[in-house]
This record gives C-alpha cells, sequence and structure tokens, in this order.
C-alpha cells in the first residue's frame, strides 16, 4: 500500500486531508482524478478512494518519502508525487464531508493552510472559486480569513494584456495580473488550436503561465542577464515574457505601446548555403556586437532594441546576416525591427571546445541523412568578445524573404512548438518525463507514421553519439499551415517532426552523462529491444527498428572519422568523442 500511495496512477492525485498532510487519515486515502467508476478498494492497511476531480484542478508533484522500483528488475529511484496544490487543498478540505467526515480536517488546521499560501494563491482563491463553482467554500475562507485575520491588507495586482499574433492574424489573448493568475481566449477567428493545454472550446484559466508560453522564455545564464538588466524579480515570468515582443516562427506579444509599423518579421535573405563553398569550414564574419567591451553591454543595449528572443539554456544571441558586395558576411542583432534570420552561440568558459563538438555532431547528423538546422564555424575578424571560434545556425522556422513579399503561392508558415508544452511540462521540468510520454504526445499531435520514425532515429542517433541532452525542449514539431484566401486565417497543412537541433556529445565534457530521459525504463545501457519498445506504440516491428540501427551505425562509422579531424576539437576530445561512439555500439550489439 505504501508504494501505491507514494507513486498513483498518473492519471489521479492526492487530494483533500491526505494532500494536507501528505499521509493517511484514520486509515484512510484520498484520490482525485476522472473516472467512470469511483469505487474505494482496499491495500493492506488502507483504504484508498477515489473522489470526483474538480472542473479545473491544480496539482503540484512532491518527492516520495520512500524510494520506488518502477520495474521488479530495477533498483528503487527517487519518484514524485501528484498532489493537490495548496489552494485546492484548502478549498477540498471546506467542502462537505458527504460519506468520509475524514476528508475535513480541523479549522485551526485549515487556518494554519490558508496561513501558508502566498499572497499570490491567497488573492486568487475567488478566481479559482468560481471557475470550478465552489461558491460556498469561498465563503467559508472569507469567514476564516476575516475570523483570524489572515491575509489582511493583500491588494491585487494590476494586470498585464497582451495580444497574441501569429504574423498579421491574431490568436488571441493572453491576460496576466503579474503572475498570480492567467487567462488565454482565441480570437473568434482563429481555428487552429495551439495544443491540448489550450484548446478552441473553451479558455484558459489558471494560476500558471501555458506551458506554451512560459516555454518561450530563456533560461539559465541568458535569463539571469535579463532579469538583472530589467530589474525582474526571479519569479516574475510574466514581465520577463514583456521585455521583447518578438518570439519563434513570428509570434508576437502584442502591448498596448506596440506600434507595427515599426515590425520586422523574421525570414531568411542570406542562406549559409549561398555564402562560400562547402570546403570554406570556418566563415570569418564582421559584426558590431564583437566589439562590445563584455556581454553585460551587449544585453543592456538589447534591452532597448526589443530582440527577437530565443528560448534555450545555452547562451545566444538572435542575429541577422547580411551580406554585401565583395565583402566578408556581417552578423548584427536581430531586432524587432530587423529581422532575425541565424541564431549564434558562442564558446562556454566551462565546455571548451562546446562550439566546435556540436559542430561536429550536427555535420555528421547531416551527412548521414537526418534532417539538421544548417550550422556553420565562424570567427569574428580583430579583437572581439567571443574568443575562439562560434556556431551560426540557420532557423528553419522562417520562411525566404521573397516568398513572404511575394505571398508566393508554394508559402507555407511554420509554427513550432517543443514537446515540453505538448506535456504541459515547464522549462524547468524538461528533464521530467520519458520517451513514451514524447512518443504519446507526438501520436497525439496527429504525426505520421514516418514523422515518428524521425523521432525514433533521433534517439537512436543521440544514444549512439553520446548526447545525454535530449529533453523535452530539444524534440519539438511544427505544425505547417496555408495562408487563407483573401486575407482570411491560415489553415492547417501538416504536422512535421522538426530538423534536429542542440546537438552535442554531452560526456566528451561531462563523462559518466547519461541519457536525459528513460527510454523503456532506463537512462544508461540501451539495446536495440529498448527503442524497440518505444516504436512499437506507433506499430514499427523490432527488426525495422534494427535495420535503422545498423544503418546508422554504419554511416557514423563511415563519416565520423573525417568530421572529427574537420571539427577542431583537440586531440584528446576527438579520441574520447570516438570511444564513447564505440562503447555505445558495443552496448547495442551493432558490428
Amino acid at each position: 500500500g505504501c508504494a501505491f500511495i507514494s507513486c498513483p496512477p498518473n492519471e489521479w492525485h492526492l487530494s483533500h486531508s491526505t494532500a494536507a498532510t501528505l499521509a493517511p487519515i484514520n486509515g484512510l486515502v484520498f484520490l482525485s482524478g476522472f473516472s467512470q467508476k469511483y469505487i474505494p478498494f482496499e491495500l493492506p492497511g488502507v483504504k484508498v478512494v477515489r473522489l470526483p476531480d474538480l472542473k479545473y484542478p491544480e496539482v503540484e508533484h512532491v518527492e516520495a518519502p520512500t524510494m520506488i522500483a518502477p520495474k521488479l528488475s530495477s533498483s528503487a529511484e527517487p519518484v514524485r508525487i501528484n498532489v493537490s496544490s495548496p489552494l485546492q487543498t484548502v478549498f477540498e478540505c471546506l467542502s462537505t464531508a458527504k460519506h468520509y467526515p475524514e476528508k475535513l480536517i480541523p479549522e485551526h488546521k485549515i487556518v494554519e493552510l490558508i496561513g501558508n499560501l502566498s499572497a499570490a494563491d491567497r488573492d486568487r482563491a475567488g478566481a479559482f472559486a468560481v471557475r470550478n463553482d465552489l461558491k460556498s467554500e469561498h465563503w467559508k475562507f472569507l469567514q476564516l480569513c476575516k475570523d483570524h485575520s489572515v491575509g489582511a491588507g493583500i491588494e491585487i495586482a494590476k494586470s498585464n494584456n497582451f495580444a497574441v499574433y501569429f504574423y498579421g492574424w491574431q490568436i488571441g489573448n493572453l491576460t496576466a495580473p503579474q503572475s498570480t493568475e492567467f487567462k488565454f481566449e482565441y480570437s473568434p477567428n482563429w481555428k487552429v488550436a495551439l495544443c491540448e493545454e489550450l484548446p478552441l472550446e473553451r479558455a484558459y484559466e489558471g494560476r500558471r503561465m501555458p506551458a506554451f508560453f512560459e516555454n518561450l522564455l530563456p533560461e539559465g545564464w541568458t535569463e539571469s542577464q535579463l532579469q538583472a538588466t530589467f530589474k525582474i524579480a526571479r519569479e516574475d515570468t510574466v514581465t520577463l515574457l514583456a521585455t521583447t515582443q518578438k518570439y519563434l516562427s513570428n509570434l508576437t506579444l502584442r502591448t498596448t505601446d506596440f506600434d507595427a509599423k515599426d515590425l520586422v518579421f523574421d525570414t531568411l535573405e542570406c542562406a549559409l548555403s549561398e555564402i562560400g563553398s562547402a570546403e570554406n569550414l570556418v566563415m570569418t564574419v564582421r559584426g558590431d556586437i564583437a566589439k562590445d567591451s563584455n556581454l553585460q553591454d551587449v544585453f543592456r543595449k538589447l534591452g532597448k532594441k526589443g530582440p527577437m528572443r530565443i528560448s534555450g539554456i545555452q547562451p545566444k544571441l538572435p542575429i541577422s546576416l547580411e551580406r554585401e558586395p565583395d565583402k566578408e558576411p556581417a552578423l548584427k542583432i536581430g531586432t524587432f525591427k530587423n529581422s532575425c534570420s541565424h541564431i549564434l552561440k558562442y564558446q562556454s568558459p566551462l565546455f571548451p571546445y562546446l562550439v566546435e563538438n556540436e559542430w561536429a555532431t550536427m555535420e555528421l547528423a547531416r551527412r548521414i541523412g537526418l534532417p539538421t538546422a544548417p550550422v556553420k564555424q565562424v570567427e569574428f575578424r580583430g579583437k572581439t568578445i567571443f574568443p575562439g571560434r562560434a556556431l551560426l545556425i540557420e532557423r528553419y522556422d522562417i520562411p525566404r524573404k521573397l516568398q513572404l513579399d511575394k505571398s508566393d503561392s508554394s508559402l507555407r508558415l511554420a509554427l513550432q512548438q517543443d514537446v515540453a508544452s505538448l506535456l504541459k511540462l515547464y522549462r524547468q521540468d524538461k528533464y521530467e518525463t520519458s520517451a513514451e510520454r514524447v512518443a504519446d504526445a507526438l501520436i497525439a499531435a496527429a504525426l505520421a507514421p514516418e514523422q515518428l520514425n524521425h523521432f525514433l532515429k533521433h534517439l537512436l542517433f543521440s544514444w549512439m553519439v553520446g548526447n545525454g541532452d535530449l529533453h523535452a525542449k530539444n524534440v519539438s514539431i511544427i505544425m505547417w499551415l496555408l495562408p487563407g484566401q483573401l486575407g482570411g486565417v491560415p489553415i492547417p497543412d501538416v504536422v512535421a517532426y522538426s530538423p534536429l537541433y542542440d546537438l552535442v556529445n554531452t560526456r566528451v565534457h561531462l563523462p559518466g552523462d547519461r541519457f536525459a530521459f528513460p527510454i523503456n525504463g532506463k537512462n544508461d545501457k540501451l539495446k536495440i529491444k529498448d527503442f524497440a519498445a518505444i516504436a512499437s506504440r506507433w506499430g514499427l516491428e523490432r527488426a525495422t527498428v534494427s535495420d535503422f540501427a545498423q544503418s546508422l551505425a554504419e554511416s557514423i562509422k563511415r563519416e565520423l572519422p573525417e568530421i572529427l579531424v574537420l571539427s577542431g576539437l583537440p586531440l584528446d576530445q576527438q579520441t574520447r568523442y570516438s570511444s564513447i561512439v564505440e562503447s555505445n555500439f558495443v552496448s547495442m550489439q551493432l558490428q
């Protein structure tokens, strides 16, 4: 019984007094969820009571008090429990007892729970009660607050409103009162749901920013630089979202001061394939950004220009690649008023030669026939704040400039989103998933079998080359849309697996690094059967998976030696890279 309580099925969560105490109450454990049947059942020493969930439930995750083995053959490992949010727990404990008075806990305990709520949660209690039809519970909540002077003097913050656009079409409106409560609703004419969390049929309301928008935000060093530059509190995602108005796939978030005449959509005018020859492995470039005294100065200047914002944890800059006759290519910052066609990644002081590593891994994927984002190593001429080589990555989610300007009949517009948003995961939870959940999300997104095979090859290749950072934000889909006739809204064409990006042999820099999310319950020592278990979810046979793996391995063996020599990696890292790949072939029993 203890294991079941610590790790209930995914569709259920601990609720009512069990959520308040994180323990059984008089031998009862309360779970909530959606089901056709709510019949309780007995486990040794405890009775499990299943109750209907609220209309708009709020669920959080806490660490289980015990270690649990996912399989009989596996060792015990930490797990997370689904549990009602603090605010939902209060309202559940205020609800009528009916057949189970144990759901209720003493009034002093409820007052303690209310007192432990954040000011933001107490602010939004009314909105939570309205959408879940908890009028009487809210009255009790207010009475307890009044009688015990809980939360006195709290003021509700002003709202932030964003009109969400895709190119020139309004998708909908996002309303956010300073991160305490969010609402998103579609414009009447928009006909394409962004994701499962934001269905067309009803507006989204909740205490958390929808994952689709939260995953647009940067992470890590870039996020900290923006917070320092704009004086933004760590938890204030609304203000962080408002630091720019242009995002991936020409999404714009327009506030009242938005001036559409200054907006330049991101397009591709100068492709890497059109500059120099393939033999020109490292391209010399010009760029004023390289002449600043430090990166902090770059970000301070960016704050005034409204740059196109790129999600992700790796340090990177939005770039407009420009070319003039008889001159070296120039790199300028991609901002609100010019196009961002490329992304620049520069060297990390923590992981020397990471740029060369990523180029080698991306080039390897390209040469063996996997669809990838085009990349090029570059060096800045003269004195620069970017020592060594940098990596220039071409965006595949934007159209060619000429096509967009002429509204060419072949024009298709890409709307990209990562699997984290499909799974309703926030940025910090991008590792909290599995290959099975990712596969199910891709299937639910209506990817065709041949597109799902791209995901399988992505998994196989990443394991073979030691890419331990294949998390939920490094797997993406593209919804291809056709512009509507005579100014009508776009209509869906197909959903496809995106080209591969962020491919790195992480074990060169982090020895012992394991796969980011489990495949068939394993993060290490993966075999063909583990990948076949994933592919079986869309009907692919094990023999076909084995053929894919053997073909990839043969191609990698053929191409890798030359690529490593050309990469610029020092000899010791080249040797380490090769040995990692070879050991993974051995674990998969590939000759």
